[in-house]
């Protein structure tokens, strides 16, 4: 045994005695003495090159950042047949004489694809939507506006003012079925991008400019009711009914948007001088009704239900039951010409179906005609029993298993690469809090010298509050990129304001626009290259409504989602629900950060350059969050709406999305934060508030009937959008 001991502690001239030596046992003071040559070696290794004390600074904080202690080390096991080797984080890194960061250790390491190519190679493939396979809702070249009964000056307006020449598929199937005067209530169900605002909007426009002459004016009466769930999507049918009306036709027939965080009495006012045709949030319309005197529904002939399914998911099956019931008892069925409906006609819209929206329309619809998008027609009940909604057959879907810690750089990663010429990107998140962050992480930029500092203060002088900001160039990502984010939060105002902006054709540049799920039904935001899905949707028709964001009226279209490791079993959900065809991103992680952190023309296939490129990139922004106390806040916030909102899926969906599975460090990594914020409720200031509990008096709950329904309303509404602010 003594023998033994001698050889342990027997000092050779191996490179590697020592660390064995220092795993392996020895007296304390060798032990020591062997970790302070090994910090002596570990720092003359670096190149010798002269520095300004601001970059040896630099060196000697990430130095302590990066490199992991000797306890640390002491646990790492060696592999079979293979000596004990220091950890791969300690080696210094040949372009910036900085240590590579934790980020390709581990369980991120193991995702990488063995498969490296050029870096032009994967920018030019990526998202390669060249081959893809015809459009499915692209205007159809058989079929012109008039072999659908449409009038040869409204379908001229179309064509001159509007650029719209032929009819979509589903448009073929509706004009007909509304314009021929049977008066069915007509349940519409079609594919995203397909054309169903107009497929309901021309058949009201074209029977209203039919009206005898002295029934052409405003204040005729109020003719058709549309109801959305969003304000946005208000905002938008809003602009289609006016850009369909401004012709000598149709120009005395006047629309009129009611939705929340606009002023009442500028909606009242405008429904005093006299409307036509209505539209509105279900909220802020079951306001009108109850409280605005001067609006008479006695001649209302149609009420359109867009996006049905979503309005019941949100919570408003009540308020739409009311509205509905109310229009009933207020009709008046006198005719008012031959070309306008004896009857209400009520008109559902949704593309998806679902057991909530066949509730809706077994209350809503009698007698209803269903009309899709397909040109083949079986039974009705037998297809609405087995059909699946579908995304366009041209869109391109793609998706990756990302470990939670490569999260945010390849977020940044799969930007950068995509930001060319006009390029438009949408980004999904989950929360208002992880929208705020990621905007703030992609806009922040450093100053390396003081007149860059003042530079910034002058270009930001005139800008809004950081709370209302909503749009700012992408310095992270490109400097010639804006970045944009909507959810809601945010003002109306700053919300109209931004969507107008993104949406403009005006100017030529790269733009992101961040955002939660208020965004993701039916807007027709135009060219939209890439739908980028960063956080799952909480349902896999969630999934259609967002991907259906692009490759809208037969334009090509790409969609990218992003899923931790535990979460791949949503693709077989997703298929056993929806008819999709998405595949897995080839070649992996490594694919999407080596097409975006690269150096450019460098066609060098070592996994070494990009990984310090991300590197560098994830830590410049650490650094950031750690000198910028308001920043880290954000970044807080963020992190603890994600966690909560994680845990708001559906529960058929919790086996794939468990919060427990969660590893919170290295979901706090994709937040730029170096571990998990300890709290995970911001409430800390409740107690100063409200006093502690046995202070404050207790009070009774209200367990009317009508209370219950409201309370539950008001958890579904959470539950489903409790950041959009949908009013």
């Amino acid at each position: 045994m003594a023998e033994e001991s001698l050889l342990l502690n027997f000092v050779t001239d191996e490179p590697s005695s020592s660390v064995n030596r220092v795993n392996s046992g020895g007296r304390w003071k060798d032990r020591v003495k062997d970790k302070k040559d090994q910090k002596r070696k570990a720092a003359t290794s670096l190149p010798t090159t002269d520095h300004s004390p601001a970059v040896n600074n630099q060196i000697k904080v990430q130095r302590k950042e990066n490199i992991p202690s000797m306890n640390e080390s002491k646990r790492r096991k060696p592999t079979p047949n293979s000596g004990f080797n220091p950890p791969s984080v300690a080696k210094p890194v040949k372009h910036d004489n900085t240590f590579v960061s934790s980020l390709f250790t581990g369980d991120s390491k193991e995702h990488l694809s063995s498969t490296h190519h050029d870096a032009e190679d994967q920018n030019q493939n990526m998202f390669d939507t060249q081959n893809q396979e015809a459009p499915s809702n692209a205007p159809m070249s058989t079929t012109t506006f008039a072999g659908v009964q449409l009038d040869s000056q409204l379908a001229s307006h179309l064509g001159e003012k509007m650029n719209i020449t032929a009819p979509t598929d589903i448009q073929n199937s509706c004009l007909p079925a509304l314009l021929n005067g049977n008066d069915r209530d007509a349940f519409i169900e079609a594919e995203t991008g397909s054309g169903k605002t107009l497929a309901y909007l021309l058949p009201i426009i074209q029977r209203l400019i039919r009206l005898p002459p002295t029934k052409r004016s405003r204040t005729s009466g109020l003719f058709a009711v549309i109801v959305a769930p969003t304000r946005e999507l208000c905002q938008q049918i809003y602009t289609v009914a006016n850009n369909l009306t401004n012709n000598r036709l149709a120009h005395w027939i006047v629309s009129c948007n009611v939705i929340g965080g606009e002023k009442k009495k500028s909606e009242k006012s405008r429904i005093r001088k006299g409307v036509n045709i209505l539209i509105g949030t279900p909220g802020r319309l079951a306001d009108h009704i109850e409280n605005t005197e001067v609006l008479d529904l006695s001649q209302v002939r149609w009420v359109v239900l867009d996006e049905g399914d979503r309005l019941m998911d949100m919570g408003f099956e009540e308020t739409i039951t009311k509205i509905l019931k109310y229009l009933d008892s207020q009709n008046s069925p006198y005719p008012l010409g031959d070309s306008m409906p004896s009857r209400k006609v009520n008109v559902l819209c949704s593309a998806t179906i679902k057991d909530t929206v066949k509730q809706l329309s077994q209350s809503a619809l009698k007698d209803a005609m269903y009309l899709r998008s397909s040109s083949s027609s079986t039974d009705e009940n037998e297809d609405q029993k087995t059909h699946k909604s579908s995304a366009p057959a041209q869109l391109l879907q793609r998706y990756c298993v990302i470990p939670p810690k490569l999260r945010l750089v390849s977020l940044a990663s799969v930007l950068r690469s995509n930001l060319k010429d006009n390029q438009r990107i949408i980004v999904f998140l989950s929360c208002a809090d992880s929208v705020n962050f990621h905007f703030e992480a992609f806009r922040r930029r450093k100053a390396e010298s003081e007149n860059e500092l003042e530079e910034k203060e002058d270009e930001t002088k005139n800008i809004p509050t950081s709370s209302e900001q909503a749009v700012d160039t992408a310095y992270r990502l490109n400097n010639k990129a804006k970045v944009y984010r909507l959810h809601g939060s945010l003002s109306q105002q700053t919300r109209t304001a931004t969507l107008s902006q993104f949406s403009s054709e005006k100017n030529n540049f790269p733009r992101i626009l961040l955002c939660t799920d208020v965004a993701s039904r039916g807007l027709d935001l135009p060219n939209i290259d890439l739908v980028v899905q960063y956080d799952a949707p909480f349902s896999t028709d969630d999934y259609l409504h967002r991907i259906g964001r692009t490759a809208r009226a037969g334009h090509s279209g790409a969609a990218f989602m992003f899923l931790l490791p535990k979460e791949i079993e949503y693709i077989n959900l997703l298929r056993a629900n929806v008819k999709v065809n998405i595949s897995e991103q080839p070649n992996g992680p490594s694919s999407i950060l080596s097409s975006g952190f690269s150096v450019p023309g460098s066609r060098a296939k070592s996994e070494l350059e990009w990984q310090d490129q991300a590197t560098e990139w994830q830590l410049e922004l650490e650094r950031m969050i750690l000198e910028d106390p308001d920043l880290k806040e954000v970044a807080k916030k963020a992190f603890s709406s994600y966690v909560r909102a994680y845990a708001t899926h559906l529960s058929s969906e919790r086996s794939i999305f468990n919060m427990r599975d969660l590893h919170l460090g290295h979901i706090a990594k994709s937040f730029a934060l170096r571990e998990a914020p300890g709290k995970m409720s911001n409430n800390s200031n409740s107690k100063q508030k409200g006093g502690t509990a046995s202070a404050r008096p207790k009070q009774r709950k209200d367990n009317s009937p009508a209370a219950i329904s409201a309370r539950m309303q008001k958890k579904a509404m959470e539950h489903y959008s409790f950041e959009h602010n949908i009013g």
